[in-house]
């Protein structure tokens, strides 16, 4: 909360200043002649025009209900978080260095799997959720983008805990009308964000994240995500709380505020490169390291097992801890397929910075195509009468808590495309 609460003071003293690049003139103050004092949307749109980060149409106007573009999205947020990319735009458009802000830090990525390597191995990919064109960053943004964003912001870039429901038992159906309706693969980040409190669904309780945001409704979760004490309080969910070490101690903490050229030379001695192809190439990069788990034996009983995992050489020491917190922790969580680094794709594995628990009972899962990589996760073990499900990472197991501790993401929490419940990396989102 430290950088959110410098951010914001940045906020405060100096973006009165800041001329934006949006394509469009500044009114001055909230004068606009279609924003009426006493509109829900006043306060926002006064508040986000006065300090130069959402303007109005050259004609004076602000159009509250018009639809808002990518691009401007994209730079409002930008500008709120302070996120910023050290490569030279191109020329694609006035918004690109926006998207690669957002792309550098990984909130714009989506991972998936496909094909397989020469050896089996399941490939696994990211790309972005729309590319840098023109006619992309034009297009409107729907509000299942806008939550995506958002979440990822919230998450990665502020650092906030995830929200979870007081009640277990409890279902978001209750708050969010359509929550049935709400495509599964924008279901997790549209729960955190409204949890938050940063969105608020129409006036029936409804999401309709298929609908394009406005630019009213975009100045209000602005206005939400950067200033804290105007988000919406919400009841029935809380705040996970999340033990963490200290973040100088854990490169997976330094690494959210690393420039991509810092994170590539920490990671792989040469700000140019993105990945390591081979053990051959990673070099002294990667390492063992000797790590102890629970095992369940055939009777039933667990037992101590010592595992040989291969690293990044920088991440030694915090995974050395993370399993000491698993092995320590009462539940003593069973662990009987462990992985580290591989080469069979470019992502985190094939820097040494992701881990994989399980995988059998803690499944990949696509949701459009439902492609699948293991059997099945917590949620649905019971289905499986082969299955042990006390090797199903659940949210609230010392497996989350421990990686969360020293800043690494769980793929259990659910992406844009898919879930990956055996996995971990560095990155917040679990990417």
């Amino acid at each position: 909360m430290k950088n959110k609460i410098k951010r914001i003071f940045i906020l405060l003293l100096a973006f009165a200043a800041v001329i934006t690049t949006l394509p469009v003139s500044h009114a001055e103050a909230a004068g606009f002649p279609d924003v009426s004092e006493g509109e829900w949307y006043y306060d926002n749109i006064k508040k986000l025009s006065d300090l130069g980060i959402l303007n109005g149409y050259p004609d004076g106007t602000f159009r509250p209900n018009a639809n808002l573009k990518r691009a401007e999205f994209l730079h409002m947020v930008v500008t709120v978080a302070e996120i910023w990319s050290d490569k030279a735009p191109t020329g694609i458009h006035w918004a690109e260095s926006d998207w690669n802000a957002l792309k550098d830090a990984g909130i714009l990525d989506v991972s998936f799997y496909g094909g397989t390597d020469a050896y089996g191995n399941v490939k696994e990919y990211t790309e972005p959720m729309f590319k840098c064109t023109a006619a992309a960053l034009d297009a409107n943004i729907s509000r299942y983008e806008m939550a995506y964003i958002l979440n990822g912001v919230l998450y990665s870039a502020f650092y906030e805990n995830q929200m979870e429901l007081k009640n277990q038992s409890d279902s978001y159906a209750n708050y969010i009308k359509d929550y049935n309706q709400l495509a599964a693969s924008y279901r997790a980040p549209v729960e955190q964000v409204f949890s938050k409190g940063i969105l608020t669904g129409y006036e029936d309780s409804s999401f309709c994240g298929g609908n394009a945001l406005t630019r009213a409704e975009a100045a209000a979760v602005i206005v939400r995500l950067a200033w804290s004490s105007q988000r919406k309080a919400q009841t029935f969910a809380v705040e996970k709380e999340v033990e963490t070490v200290d973040p100088t101690t854990s490169f997976a903490f330094r690494y959210r505020n690393m420039s991509t050229a810092e994170r590539r030379l920490a990671l792989f001695g040469d700000a140019n490169k993105s990945y390591f192809t081979s053990a051959a190439d990673a070099g002294s990069h990667i390492v063992p390291v000797t790590v102890q788990t629970w095992d369940i034996n055939s009777s039933g009983a667990k037992y101590t097992r010592t595992w040989t995992l291969y690293v990044n050489v920088l991440v030694v020491d915090e995974v050395k801890g993370i399993f000491e917190y698993i092995y320590n922790d009462p539940e003593k969580f069973p662990i009987h397929a462990l992985g580290g680094a591989r080469y069979s794709d470019t992502m985190r594995h094939s820097w040494g910075c992701a881990i994989d628990i399980n995988p059998v009972e803690n499944y990949y899962i696509h949701y459009a195509s439902g492609q699948q990589v293991g059997t099945c996760c917590w949620k649905n073990a019971s289905s499986y009468p082969n299955i042990d499900s006390r090797y199903c990472i659940t949210p609230d197991s010392s497996v989350v808590k421990a990686f969360a501790k020293y800043g690494w993401g769980w793929g259990g929490q659910g992406w844009t495309s898919a879930a990956d419940y055996m996995h971990f990396s560095i990155l917040a989102s679990g990417g």
